[in-house]
């Protein structure tokens, strides 16, 4: 009897354990399972047209993985009404659209307005609206770029001249929800003589980078107000990227980094730099794939799992690829994402669009902490620019080479925190597992 008792002990101790390791094996597949939704693949959305000629004044979209190695999506072949769409800046908004601001006329025609138009999917687009410079004598009005301030107003920061005056940097504010229509603009507070305008934000300081039509240099300006007064930190050659460069758009990419693209007058090419502070920059190197196939344009950064045809991105909180909740759209070039403070984590929602304020971004990854090589102590949050980014206040300690060759997925960076998190959810887990094995087979086991 006792026999039979010990062996109906260690039958029931035998199955106790099976059912125990189903059920460990079952929660590490769903952890799993949830790691590998939490840690998707960001992808960058370059907006750009072709060059001066007719049948390359088009809109074009490239994608990338790595925000480096950009391959074709579509030459859309939208010009618009006018036959002609440059300097394309790119966002996606609140109601799930993408849009593209551009310049409706060629460099050697007198352009009075800008345009805007929309996607779906970046493949199909349709012409918005046509928004009148509204300046007094206007000559030309080039080069719209999309900023979500954090306050979630929506921008588009242009750059106008008149036959009397040289190119300023005027903003244009929308006054409602559809785009459609804009307040009265204001002058930047840059220039005269500076043109390309393009402005992140980086906790409470406002960031210019912007070409001296004189030097032709990119020069960096920062202010307390959108509308400044600016001041100049960056001139003439202060980065070392040389003259004959225009059209600088920033976006930043998952290590933490920023990249700048230029695009560069004669044959040097389509250029990109990077930095870790926007204030020390790599040396400049060929952008492969684009140099000499693209011209003026930005890029939109966004979250790879929820972009279905086209993607999320945002402008902030529901806006900005900068701000940009889900669906929102980037009023930088490229918004949206988390930010962290001093390497913490302060993740605050969507995913993000073009140029501008990167404070509501979200489906972009966010740095918990960062590793030895890449947290820069008391760094402020990063809270502007590049889609669905993510912003960390200790971005990566290292400087891309002039190939920018470690700029993709292979960097030498701390994880996202998201697959940080999942993978300690499955140590925890299992750990928990070997622990209650344990205790039960101590219960169970029978006494000698």
């Amino acid at each position: 009897m006792e026999q039979l008792s010990l062996m109906a002990r260690m039958r029931g101790l035998s199955q106790g354990r099976r059912r125990a390791s189903r059920f460990g094996l079952s929660l590490a597949f769903a952890a799993l399972t949830a790691s590998g939704a939490a840690s998707a693949a960001t992808r960058y959305v370059f907006a750009t047209f072709g060059g001066d000629d007719a049948s390359k004044e088009k809109l074009s979209l490239y994608t990338s993985k790595n925000g480096l190695d950009f391959t074709l999506l579509a030459n859309t072949g939208y010009a618009g009404p006018t036959g002609v769409l440059r300097d394309p800046s790119i966002m996606k908004h609140t109601d799930g659209q993408y849009y593209v601001a551009y310049t409706l006329k060629s460099w050697t025609t007198t352009s009075a307005a800008f345009a805007i138009a929309s996607s779906p999917d970046l493949k199909t687009w349709t012409f918005r609206t046509e928004v009148p410079a509204q300046v007094t004598g206007v000559k030309d009005t080039w080069a719209p770029e999309w900023f979500k301030d954090t306050d979630g107003s929506i921008h588009l920061i242009v750059s106008i001249d008149t036959s009397t005056t040289q190119f300023k940097s005027y903003l244009f504010t929308a006054s409602d929800d559809t785009l459609g229509k804009w307040e009265a603009p204001k002058p930047l507070g840059i220039g005269p003589n500076y043109i390309d305008t393009f402005v992140v934000k980086i906790g409470a300081q406002y960031h210019a980078f912007t070409k001296n039509e004189t030097t032709k240099f990119i020069e960096h300006a920062t202010a307390d107000a959108l509308t400044g007064p600016w001041t100049f930190v960056g001139k003439d050659d202060w980065a070392g990227f040389g003259s004959g460069k225009e059209g600088p758009a920033l976006f930043q990419l998952d290590n933490g980094q920023w990249r700048l693209l230029m695009d560069c007058y004669g044959n040097c090419g389509f250029l990109q730099a990077t930095s870790t502070d926007l204030s020390k920059w790599s040396s400049t190197s060929m952008m492969p794939g684009l140099s000499g196939v693209v011209r003026h344009g930005t890029v939109l950064r966004e979250d790879d799992a929820a972009a279905g045809s086209g993607g999320t991105s945002g402008v902030g909180g529901a806006s900005h690829g900068g701000s940009a909740g889900a669906g929102a759209s980037s009023s930088g070039v490229s918004g949206g994402g988390a930010s962290n403070a001093g390497g913490g984590n302060a993740s605050s929602g969507g995913s993000g669009g073009s140029g501008g304020a990167l404070s509501a971004g979200g489906a972009g990854s966010s740095f918990a902490g960062a590793s030895a090589q890449t947290a820069a102590a008391g760094a402020s949050p990063i809270t502007s620019g590049a889609g669905g980014s993510t912003a960390r206040a200790g971005s990566s300690g290292s400087t891309e080479s002039s190939n920018a060759a470690t700029a993709s997925d292979a960097c030498s960076c701390s994880l996202p925190k998201a697959r940080r998190s999942a993978s300690g959810t499955i140590a925890l887990l299992l750990a928990a597992f070997a622990v209650f094995t344990r205790r039960r087979a101590s219960r169970q086991s029978p006494h000698r």
